[in-house]
């Protein structure tokens, strides 16, 4: 019988160890590479997806301010076509001066920062009730930075949509239709404006934030 050659190797039992040691080492940072390469492509989505919201948010708030403006030359253009007494289009003028105020504040959080079409919202925890005996959390989040509209409570903002419907009945019944029509293009305008504001200002809040993750 042939015996098979025996294979001698030059390397020492310590050197052959740290060898191993090297590969085991390359293996880790190879490891890390990939994680961090991971994160970094993770983190390019997080941002592009924020900018986007921004997009969205604007656009939905144009769009909104657009149609208030409509119906509000819709209401002149009615009064005057018809000549119609400004008592009668006064609850018109009021609902359309007081509703975009008060709902201006959950539609952002709505927008701002990602389209939730469905879910509750608000600024806090859910109050507990007997229907619903255990607290859940909020389907919408709370945006960074809320409230945005008026003050942390909501009598603030009554307060302002109030006035804002009080603005607009006075202008239409003291100085004409055209003048309320020009009034409730302004107020939708500034609305799109402060929500332009709060979903930029979102956006870099939490593009912030993943930097800071990054570095920590």
């Amino acid at each position: 019988l042939m015996k098979a050659p025996l294979i001698i190797s030059s390397s020492t039992p310590r050197q052959n160890a740290a060898k191993a040691k090297g590969g085991g080492g390359a293996g880790a940072g190879e490891e890390d590479q990939g994680q961090n390469a991971q994160w970094r492509q993770d983190a390019r989505l997080a941002r592009q997806n924020a900018l986007m919201d921004v997009v969205k948010c604007v656009v939905c708030w144009t769009l909104g301010a657009f149609f208030l403006a409509g119906i509000a030359w819709a209401i002149a253009h009615w009064t005057v076509s018809l000549a119609v007494p400004p008592h009668v289009v006064a609850p018109w003028w009021a609902l359309l001066g007081f509703m975009p105020v008060w709902f201006a504040e959950p539609l952002l959080q709505r927008s701002a920062a990602g389209l939730y079409l469905r879910g509750t919202c608000g600024q806090g925890p859910l109050s507990l009730c007997p229907t619903s005996p255990t607290p859940f959390a909020l389907a919408v989040p709370v945006l960074p930075g809320a409230p945005w509209f008026c003050g942390p409570t909501p009598l603030p903002r009554l307060a302002a949509s109030a006035a804002a419907a009080v603005v607009y009945v006075a202008v239409e019944w003291l100085v004409s239709p055209l003048a309320a029509a020009v009034a409730g293009t302004v107020g939708p305008a500034l609305l799109l404006l402060r929500a332009a504001h709060a979903a930029i200002w979102i956006c870099e809040w939490r593009v912030n934030l993943l930097w800071r993750e990054q570095k920590g």
